[in-house]
C-alpha cells in the first residue's frame, strides 16, 4: 500500500509543482497591488492568458485607486499627480484624463522639479494624433477619391486640430519643431494635395521634412505636389519633373532595406505624369509592377503604367500584354475614368473596334462624360464604320460649353481630324475640308491632316 502511494506521489508530483506555483503566482499578485510593474512575473499564470490578464488588470486597477485615493485625501500632492498623469497617458492611452492630474500638478509644484508642461503638450498632442489616425485612408493618398478623404477628415479636422492649437499656444510650445508632430504635416499636406492646394501642400510636406528628415511619407507628399503640379507650368514642367524624381530615388535610397512600397509606387505616379521617362524603363516597370500588385493587388495603377509602357514601343507581339494590362487596372479600379477609356479605346484600335466602341459606351455610362471621352469614343465610332456617330461625338466635344475647360489642342486637332474624315467618308466634301483646315492649322498641327487636305484640295 505504501509503495503504491509512492507510486501514487511521484507521478503526480507534477501537478503539487503547479499548485505551488500557482499559490505563489496568486501572493505575488497581492504582494504587487498598490504597485505598477507590469513585467513581472506570475510564474504559472504567465502559460495562462487569461488569468496573467487578470493579474495585471488587479494590479493596474489597484495602483489607480491606491493614487486617486491620495490625491482626494491631499490635492495638493505633486508627485502623485504626476504618477497618475503618466498612468493614464502611458499605460492607459487616455491622455484626456492624463492632462487634469497633469494640470493639478502643475499648479500645486512649486519646486519646478516635475516637467508638467511638457507633459501637458505631449498630451494635446497625443489626442490630437488618436483623432487623426486614418488607417482606411492609408491607401487613398493617391486613388484620388476626394469625396470619402474629405468626408471623414472634416469630421475630425477642428476637433484634432483644437487639440494642435492649444499645443501650440503653450509657452515655449515646440510644436513646430517637435519631430512627433511630422503625422500632422503628413496628413494636412494628404489634404491639401486632394483640394488641388499645392502651394499649401507643399509647405506642410517641407515642414514635416524639417521635423523627420528620413520620413518616407514627407518625400513622397513632396514629390507628387511637384509631380500633379507640373501639368499647370508647361515651361516649368521639365524642372518640376526633374525634383520629383530627386526626391522619389533619395526616398528609395533611404529605404533601400525597409518596406519602400510607397517609394516605389510613386515611382508609378511620376512614370504616369511624366512620360518622356517611362520609355527606357520596361524591364523595371514589368518587375516593379510584379512586385506591387502581390503586396496591394487592388490597385490598378502598376497596370495602366504597364500597358502604357507596352504602348510606348509597340509592336504587334505586345499587343495583347498592352490589352490585358490596361483591362486589369480598369477591373481592379472600376471608378477609374481613365483606366475606362484606356481599355476600350486600346481595344477599339488593336482588337475589335465594335466591342472596343461598346466598352467606351459603357464608361459613358458610369461616368460624367469628358472632353476625352467623348474624343476617344468618336475615333472609335469612326474605326467602327459609324461616321455619322463619329462626327456627332467629336463635334459635341468640341463645340459644348460644358467641355470648353477641359480642351487640350492636341486632342482638337485630332478631333478635327476625325471629322473631316467623317465628312469625306459621308460625302459632305467642303464640311471635310473645312476641318482638315483646323487640323492642320496652318502645318502647326497633325502632319497627316495637312496630307489629307493637299490630296482633297488636288
Amino acid at each position: 500500500m505504501k509503495l503504491k502511494l509512492r507510486i501514487l506521489s511521484k507521478e503526480f508530483k507534477h501537478i503539487r509543482v503547479l499548485i505551488s506555483e500557482a499559490i505563489f503566482a496568486f501572493i505575488l499578485v497581492f504582494l504587487s497591488l498598490g504597485n505598477l510593474d507590469l513585467k513581472h512575473s506570475f510564474g504559472v499564470f504567465d502559460k495562462i492568458g487569461w488569468a496573467k490578464d487578470l493579474g495585471i488588470y488587479l494590479q493596474k486597477k489597484s495602483y489607480e485607486a491606491k493614487l486617486i485615493k491620495q490625491i482626494e485625501n491631499t490635492p495638493s500632492l505633486v508627485r502623485e499627480n504626476w504618477e497618475l498623469g503618466l498612468f493614464y497617458l502611458d499605460t492607459e492611452n487616455n491622455p484626456e484624463l492624463a492632462i487634469q492630474y497633469f494640470t493639478k500638478g502643475f499648479e500645486n509644484d512649486v519646486t519646478g522639479n516635475f516637467p508638467f508642461q511638457n507633459k501637458i503638450f505631449e498630451s494635446h498632442i497625443r489626442m490630437g494624433h488618436d483623432i487623426f489616425k486614418l488607417d482606411e485612408l492609408v491607401f487613398k493618398f493617391w486613388e484620388n477619391d476626394y469625396t470619402l478623404y474629405s468626408k471623414i477628415w472634416n469630421e475630425k479636422y477642428d476637433k484634432a486640430l483644437s487639440y494642435y492649437n492649444i499645443a501650440i499656444g503653450m509657452e515655449n510650445s515646440s510644436f513646430n519643431t517637435d519631430p512627433r508632430n511630422g503625422e500632422f504635416f503628413i496628413l494636412e499636406g494628404n489634404l491639401r494635395l486632394y483640394a488641388n492646394d499645392y502651394a499649401n501642400a507643399e509647405e506642410s510636406y517641407k515642414t514635416c521634412i524639417s521635423l523627420q528628415s528620413d520620413r518616407e511619407e514627407c518625400f513622397i507628399g513632396l514629390a507628387l505636389v511637384k509631380l500633379r503640379n507640373s501639368n499647370n507650368f508647361p515651361d516649368s514642367k521639365f524642372a518640376l519633373d526633374s525634383e520629383a524624381f530627386t526626391l522619389i530615388q533619395r526616398s528609395l535610397e533611404t529605404h533601400e532595406k525597409g518596406n519602400n512600397i510607397l517609394s516605389k509606387h510613386s515611382l508609378f505616379e511620376y512614370w504616369v505624369h511624366s512620360p518622356t521617362y517611362r520609355r527606357d524603363q520596361l524591364k523595371r516597370i514589368e518587375t516593379l509592377a510584379a512586385e506591387l500588385s502581390q503586396k496591394k493587388s487592388e490597385i490598378g495603377l502598376y497596370d495602366y503604367v504597364l500597358g502604357l509602357s507596352y504602348y510606348d514601343q509597340w509592336k504587334e507581339a505586345l499587343t495583347p500584354k498592352m490589352l490585358k494590362s490596361f483591362e486589369l487596372a480598369a477591373k481592379k479600379e472600376p471608378d477609374s475614368l481613365d483606366y475606362c477609356i484606356e481599355y476600350g479605346f486600346n481595344y477599339a484600335y488593336y482588337e475589335d473596334s465594335v466591342k472596343g466602341t461598346k466598352l467606351l459606351e459603357g464608361c459613358k455610362e458610369k461616368f460624367t462624360p469628358t472632353y476625352r471621352l467623348l474624343s476617344y469614343l468618336g475615333d472609335s465610332y469612326l474605326l467602327a464604320g459609324n461616321y455619322e456617330k463619329a462626327r456627332e461625338y467629336h463635334l459635341e466635344a468640341e463645340n459644348s460649353e460644358a467641355y470648353a475647360q477641359q480642351k487640350d489642342m492636341v486632342v482638337s486637332h485630332q478631333n478635327s481630324y476625325s471629322i473631316g474624315r467623317a465628312n469625306l467618308l459621308l460625302g459632305n466634301r467642303n464640311e471635310g475640308i473645312k476641318y482638315l483646315d483646323l487640323a492642320c492649322n496652318n502645318g502647326q498641327g497633325l502632319v497627316q491632316a495637312c496630307k489629307r487636305l493637299e490630296k482633297e484640295k488636288e
